[in-house]
């Protein structure tokens, strides 16, 4: 890749400074002769520096490879891509800079009839009737579950050793063991708890959620007695914690070892540690320690869901908040994940928690390649693939060495390294909630159930809220749902 060798290069440069200074060394006395053997010294080690520069040179231009595509037209559609027109000049000198790489003309696809969700409906068309609408597309999951469906993109799986980015962003978009495309959103900004600490040094809490977890004492017996010392100190009306029934239900999946819906589009609403997730907050909402959610129906028989989860919902303490959402809080607030079932060990502080601790993602978007385009273009899926990626680093605030970054990780053993943001302080207050949302950013672990509600394939919101909010039996009702969605699955060729 490109920044392996200029890396190369500025170790060579290094090289070279550090040369000609020893080589400046000198006394006195030994003037005239270490002159002469300076300039023989410097004019052999100037020789191999221009040499070995040269060399690098000659890497970089081969490794950096140019491509001729005579011009052909590239269609790509959604996000980032849809900028192409822009007035802005990251994105005209981006588009340049990658028509000019490649000898293409990069285009934002026409959708017709697009209604801001039906892409895949349009895209999955187009490749049936032989002239696909776009070429690289980025699609939100439940777009890739149709195209999946379809078999309509182009696998990248042998690719990905080139490619070189970190699994997570691979991770999510891969289907069945096979792999579709390339996320480039910050994988691992995920949702989390956040509290207000001084309201809790007010109540005369000693410790805070963020402490607890990252003591290790955040397994569901020493989160039920936090929060019942929590209520104890409330006011009437305030609960310790509020969580929307899908929030819940999706994070609580992950912190005790599985998912809802997982790559391979098996289902796991039944498993018995997604039932302990589910009927521990019952546990939780029966003993006034969660907002006792609840369902009414209008008089024109529509339900209303009562809930409480939002940041500045005062009728909880414990709430769930997007990372986006991070920046806005007008308070001093701390973080925390979600707690732990038996399923999950943790052997001393939260960095021993087993691997099978999650921190579940259900919402993000990837950039994929139509397979068909391939033909149509006469561009290989890989270097289509390419193309995208360029794009990306031209356009995205800061380029995307991140995803590179989390892959070298990877390859020397650590993988705690991800996201972009990795190490800063963003708009967090103390170092604990930075080394603690840093560390979850290697716990990812894409969920597919919003995905797969979304295409009416798993009816994963309402089979929690009947739970979680009707207060139905967690077993049989996951267990009817499940039935139901297998017979959807079978009916869409899964």
């Amino acid at each position: 890749m490109k920044k392996k060798s200029l890396r190369l290069v500025g170790m060579v440069a290094c090289a070279s400074l550090l040369a000609t200074a020893c080589g400046s060394t000198t006394t006195s006395e030994t003037t005239v002769t270490t002159e002469k053997t300076d300039t023989a010294t410097n004019e052999s080690q100037e020789a191999a520096t221009t040499e070995a520069a040269t060399e690098a040179t000659v890497e970089e231009e081969t490794t950096e490879e140019s491509y001729d595509f005579g011009g052909v037209t590239v269609k790509a559609f959604g996000s980032e891509w849809n900028n192409l027109n822009s007035e802005d000049l990251v994105y005209q000198e981006a588009k340049a800079a990658v028509e000019e790489k490649y000898n293409i003309k990069l285009e934002v696809a026409t959708m017709d009839g697009y209604d801001g969700y039906n892409d895949d409906d349009l895209l999955i068309a187009s490749v049936a009737a032989g002239d696909p609408a776009a070429d690289i597309i980025t699609l939100n999951p439940e777009s890739m579950v149709a195209c999946y469906m379809n078999d309509i993109l182009y696998d990248i799986t042998d690719y990905l050793d080139e490619l070189q980015v970190g699994s997570i962003y691979t991770d999510a978009a891969t289907w069945q063991g096979k792999c579709y495309g390339v996320s480039y959103d910050n994988l691992g900004d995920s949702w989390v708890l956040v509290y207000d600490r001084d309201y809790l040094e007010e109540i005369g809490m000693e410790k805070t959620p963020t402490e607890m977890f990252m003591e290790g004492n955040w397994d569901y017996d020493s989160f039920e007695a936090y929060l019942t010392e929590m209520k104890s100190k409330l006011p009437d009306g305030v609960y310790p914690i509020g969580n929307y029934p899908y929030h819940w239900a999706v994070m609580a999946a992950g912190a005790d070892g599985t998912t809802i819906v997982d790559s391979d589009g098996t289902l796991h609403l039944t498993d018995d540690s997604f039932i302990n997730a589910l009927e521990f907050y019952q546990k939780l909402e029966d003993e006034g320690l969660a907002y006792p959610q609840s369902v009414t129906t209008d008089k024109d028989g529509n339900e209303t869901l009562d809930t409480a989860y939002a940041a500045d919902d005062e009728r909880i303490v414990l709430k769930r908040v997007e990372s986006w959402q991070l920046s806005g809080l007008d308070y001093n607030f701390g973080i925390c994940y979600w707690p732990w079932g038996d399923d999950v060990t943790c052997d001393g502080d939260y960095t021993t928690l087993s691997d099978n601790y999650k921190i579940n993602t259900s919402y993000w978007g990837i950039d994929a390649v139509v397979a068909a385009s391939v033909e149509k273009t006469g561009i290989p899926g890989e270097v289509l693939t390419q193309i995208a990626y360029d794009y990306r680093d031209l356009v995205s605030d800061g380029g995307v060495e991140y995803m590179h970054t989390a892959w070298e990780s990877e390859q020397s053993g650590d993988n705690t390294v991800y996201g972009k943001e990795y190490g800063q302080t963003r708009s967090f207050y103390t170092q604990e909630d930075i080394e603690l949302y840093d560390w979850g950013h290697s716990r990812f672990q894409a969920d597919l159930s919003w995905a797969m509600d979304s295409a009416e394939l798993v009816s994963c919101w309402d089979a929690v809220q009947d739970v979680l909010a009707d207060y139905q039996d967690a077993r049989s009702t996951m267990e009817s749902y499940s039935n139901e969605a297998e017979a959807n699955l079978k009916d869409a060729g899964f």
